[in-house]
């Protein structure tokens, strides 16, 4: 953002001392002064609402964030809780979620970010018995290392209870989602 406050439009040598002065050089130098005030005020409150917070959230909304170096970070949990039915992994609601079966379950995708960046949820899953399976969506491609996954069916069947974690990965808005499996935990 270009600055609109001009310290040039301002004569720091008037008035001159010693000498009758024009009063048209005070009212230029006032209006010019009252003018940088103006845009100074302006500038500032547009800081004050557009900057990045250190003591609160900032929402870079889709602002692209360069050679950021992170340390020491963490990502949300999202606890779907205990469950079967419908469950939507929301993509706003962070990259890991957390769900404990007690039925069956059919998976959507919401709010994948747009085509051209990737979009990733970590499913942290609990099946509580092997009966309950997951329907997944007909764009998901699973990889053949899922386990109860057959390559050629939209439903994943657990070969056992326990803990299992599914990475879905999306570069172009969930239009194609990749699943794999990134760890089990039996019980």
């Amino acid at each position: 953002m270009a600055s609109n406050i001009v310290p040039g439009n301002i004569d720091g040598t008037y008035p001159i001392a010693g000498q009758d002065n024009s009063s048209q050089g005070f009212r230029d130098n006032f209006a010019a002064i009252v003018t940088n005030f103006t845009n100074s005020k302006t500038e500032i409150e547009d800081l004050q609402s557009n900057k990045a917070n250190t003591n609160a959230a900032s929402d870079f909304t889709d602002n692209l964030v360069k050679r950021a170096v992170l340390q020491d970070t963490s990502e949300t949990i999202y606890a779907h809780g205990t469950s079967g039915g419908s469950i939507a992994l929301n993509h706003e609601n962070g990259h890991y979620q957390t769900l404990t079966s007690n039925a069956s379950v059919t998976l959507s995708f919401n709010n994948f970010p747009a085509t051209g960046t990737l979009g990733r949820i970590v499913l942290d899953i609990t099946y509580a018995a092997v009966a309950h399976t997951i329907t997944i969506p007909s764009a998901v491609v699973v990889a053949d290392n899922v386990s109860g996954g057959d390559g050629s069916s939209n439903t994943i069947t657990a070969p056992n209870t326990g803990r299992y974690l599914y990475e879905f990965l999306t570069p172009d808005g969930g239009t194609t989602v990749l699943m794999h499996q990134i760890g089990k935990m039996y019980t």
